[in-house]
């Protein structure tokens, strides 16, 4: 038998990748030598393991974390070295990340994590490793995660590294799972933190070059890492009106009022907020996927240091389309909600 793509599958039933853009504070990538196993960190020193499981013990920093490991380049990579990428969203109203890109001897690998992370008062000693700012795009070809991303996302990675990284203004790299594979060949594009999934070589000028009709892009955008999930939903439909500058103005957003729930799931909430483990963050996201609506309010800056401008929309849930979570000879096919975003006054 022969492999079924999850994303194909996806793709052709129509499923809207809007809202399924990871949501995080920070996000680091380490240089991982290929092949990657499902679990890339394997072969990595035991320190870095151990500052690893520091992480997964403090579910909060666990939660506004991810990280990922990305391949050496030939360009850019030096042997003996890492290149570490690390991205924070700053507080308030924002529409980067804040980046710091290290290219660092593997003996200081670890103790430049564990700064980043647990101490930032002390990376003024690893200024002289660090690298020009740039603008940065993560394309997930995690083979031995998922098939797909193995089958679409290199080519895709192939392209971007051929025709759009010829200056220092924009590097490639490829990355370990970050979710999503259905949406294969997917990315994530830094230091503005948006996701995209889908993608086809024809709208790649679009997208790197910020150019063209915003709407064409929409079916493409799996949302902003800076916001959850029914917000990312509001922000797509926010950006289509605004066109690109959008993604360069700093805003905010709320939820202010959203569907309760079961009385059982509302109960449930209700406790797991107070149980500092990752086994109850995990199951807070899980019951958020069984809302079906929220009432999602965006503000933004337009220069003038005031939030005057205001979008206020209802998100709910409109059906579904059947998509496949997984590749392989035998497709499990699920039925996957889609949404609608109507505004309010």
């Amino acid at each position: 038998m022969s492999c079924q793509y999850c994303s194909v599958t996806s793709k052709a039933n129509g499923e809207d990748p809007i809202g399924t853009a990871v949501t995080a504070k920070q996000w680091l990538f380490i240089e991982v030598p290929q092949p990657w196993a499902k679990n890339p960190w394997a072969k990595e020193s035991a320190s870095l393991l151990v500052l690893f499981d520091q992480i997964e013990k403090r579910p909060k920093l666990w939660r506004d974390l991810r990280i990922l490991a990305i391949a050496p380049e030939n360009q850019a990579s030096v042997k003996g070295d890492r290149h570490v990428f690390f991205y924070r969203q700053p507080p308030g109203a924002t529409a980067n990340y804040v980046a710091w890109h290290y290219r660092i001897p593997e003996m200081e690998l670890c103790t430049l994590v564990e700064s980043l992370v647990f101490q930032p008062a002390a990376l003024e000693r690893f200024n002289p490793y660090q690298q020009p700012d740039a603008r940065a795009f993560f394309v997930c070809t995690h083979t031995s995660y998922d098939l797909a991303c193995g089958r679409f996302g290199t080519p895709l990675y192939r392209t971007l590294r051929k025709h759009y990284a010829h200056s220092d203004e924009l590097s490639v790299w490829q990355t370990t799972h970050f979710g999503g594979h259905n949406f294969a060949p997917t990315l994530i594009d830094f230091p503005t933190g948006q996701f995209w999934g889908h993608l086809e070589p024809d709208i790649l000028d679009a997208l790197v070059y910020r150019k063209g009709e915003v709407g064409a892009l929409a079916k493409y955008y799996r949302g902003w890492s800076g916001f959850e999930s029914w917000a990312q939903i509001a922000e797509r439909s926010l950006w289509i009106q605004q066109g690109w500058d959008w993604l360069d103005t700093p805003r905010k957003a709320r939820i202010v009022r959203q569907d309760p729930g079961q009385l059982i799931h509302r109960l449930l909430r209700w406790v797991l907020r107070w149980i500092p483990t990752i086994r109850a963050q995990i199951l807070l996201k899980k019951l958020a996927k069984k809302t079906t609506w929220a009432e999602v309010e965006i503000r933004w800056d337009k220069g003038d240091e005031h939030f005057s401008e205001r979008y206020r929309v209802r998100v709910e849930k409109q059906g579904t389309v059947i998509s496949q979570m997984k590749s392989g000879e035998i497709a499990d096919l699920v039925p996957v909600p889609q949404y609608q975003v109507s505004e309010l006054a």
